[in-house]
């Protein structure tokens, strides 16, 4: 295996971690009833990342969806192993999600 290519597996990873704990936020800010999770999401994003703040919301509104889906998961799971099955359940949907 390159250089490039192990680079790009843990970006991909890097990328994947991201997501999971913007949708952990976003979960979070929609059971408290924030008013703007998205916003509060990529505030805590670039916080918790030490991430530009405009490459968060970039992140984030651009991976919107995928944040919805995994916040969905997060909500109808209790373990770890559901939330698991949430996220298979959410691949086989038609539209992906």
């Amino acid at each position: 295996m390159t250089g490039g290519m192990r680079g790009d597996k843990t970006r991909v990873r890097e990328l994947k971690e991201q997501l999971v704990k913007a949708a952990r936020m976003y979960a979070m800010c929609q059971k408290a009833g924030v008013a703007e999770p998205l916003d509060v999401t990529a505030l805590a994003v670039a916080a918790f990342e030490d991430m530009p703040l405009k490459q968060a919301v970039v992140l984030v509104r651009s991976n919107e969806q995928n944040v919805k889906d995994l916040a969905w998961a997060f909500g109808n799971s209790k373990t770890a192993q559901e939330f698991e099955q949430r996220v298979k359940e959410i691949r086989t949907l038609p539209n992906g999600g």
